[in-house]
């Protein structure tokens, strides 16, 4: 997945992060294609929590901030999103590494972000220019 101009919210940081997120997701599905996938998925699962745990603080707060109209839906979206990757973290904590699992949260982690930031997250750049 590929960054788009139309992903940017108008808030240079925010965006940087979500390039973090795709490159995230794109370095680990390169993983998977390179057979690593089971060394890092641990890995990978826990550094994409704690990432977006702090990404998802830091933009609820810029919509706070910027009396975003949609800021209410973003924390449930988040909330939501995480809720997916703990079950996944359950999975991994149970069975380990399954191959489909880490390709199911790829695919999940791609459409999500594509999603969220096309329907919720580009408000911020109306609620930026018109201060």
């Amino acid at each position: 997945m590929e960054w788009k101009k139309e992903y940017a919210t108008g808030v240079d940081q925010i965006d940087e992060q979500h390039k973090m997120l795709f490159k995230m997701s794109s370095d680990f599905k390169a993983a998977l294609n390179e057979n690593v996938g089971e060394r890092t998925y641990g890995m990978f699962l826990k550094y994409l929590t704690s990432y977006c745990k702090s990404h998802f603080r830091y933009e609820e707060k810029c919509m706070d901030d910027h009396k975003c109209p949609v800021a209410k839906q973003n924390k449930t979206s988040h909330k939501m999103f995480l809720e997916k990757v703990t079950e996944f973290h359950q999975r991994y904590d149970t069975h380990h590494f399954l191959q489909e699992d880490a390709n199911e949260l790829v695919k999940i982690i791609d459409s999500w972000l594509d999603g969220h930031i096309i329907n919720v997250d580009i408000h911020l750049k109306k609620r930026i220019k018109n201060k």
